[in-house]
């Protein structure tokens, strides 16, 4: 049986708080700044979770959010902590909306936990209009050798999916996107790593909480060979 995923876990969520992801909407609100979307642009947030983002992007920027998850705990909460906001059901692989429907897809923290990565970007390309942007904040393993480590993790995390910058780029690439930015926001899961601290003590002790029984030490062994890093990257659909 998989591991339960972290993602949709209440303890995760109190360090978090409602995105789920380091940093918070830091990095959203550089997305939006760089991408430079016009008030009304229609987006489409990939494992929106509880909506957070969505209701952040409507509300605050003036653009047409729509999010998406598979997760039916996490859009059941979404749904009713933002009764306003369009919460739908389905998965990043296989996209129930029309080609040329969104001028960005936004997918924070999620491409590295899918089983799919490469068809959820076939999809992500289809539903973008000519030009449209796709902004990707994730793990990455700033040792890429160490990568390998992170993928055989007993985890259901973006840990277990974070691959070195080189291999990122490539598959986004031979997707039908341009890389425009690629900026290291490694100090935001810094942060992150040092809350986890203040609230269970230390990692080890927030390890022991989702992965099977001494686990801790392959954990930690595969972090230290990888280095986890966090990026933000917009890239643009080719014409």
């Amino acid at each position: 049986m998989d591991p339960f995923p972290l993602y949709e876990s209440p303890g995760v969520r109190d360090v978090t708080g409602p995105t789920i992801r380091p940093g918070g909407f830091d990095l959203t609100m550089r997305a939006v700044d760089f991408c430079g979307l016009p008030e009304g642009a229609a987006v489409l947030d990939i494992g929106c979770g509880l909506g957070a983002t969505v209701n952040f992007l409507r509300t605050g920027h003036g653009l047409k959010a729509v999010g998406l998850d598979a997760s039916a705990p996490l859009l059941r909460e979404g749904r009713s902590a933002h009764p306003a906001g369009v919460l739908v059901a389905g998965r990043a692989d296989r996209l129930p909306f029309p080609d040329a429907s969104f001028e960005a897809v936004f997918c924070e923290c999620v491409l590295s936990i899918l089983d799919d990565p490469g068809a959820a970007l076939a999809g992500f390309q289809r539903v973008l209009r000519p030009g449209g942007w796709l902004v990707l904040t994730d793990l990455c393993a700033r040792r890429p050798e160490g990568a390998p480590a992170l993928s055989r993790l007993p985890l259901n995390s973006c840990l277990r999916g974070a691959g070195p910058r080189t291999g990122i780029v490539a598959r986004v690439e031979s997707a039908g996107f341009e890389t425009a930015l690629w900026e290291d926001h490694s100090d935001l899961l810094k942060h992150l790593a040092a809350r986890l601290v203040f609230e269970y003590g230390s990692l080890r002790r927030f390890w022991s909480r989702f992965a099977p029984r001494a686990a801790e030490t392959e954990i930690e062994c595969a972090l230290a060979r990888a280095r986890p890093g966090y990026y933000l990257m917009a890239a643009r659909k080719r014409n």
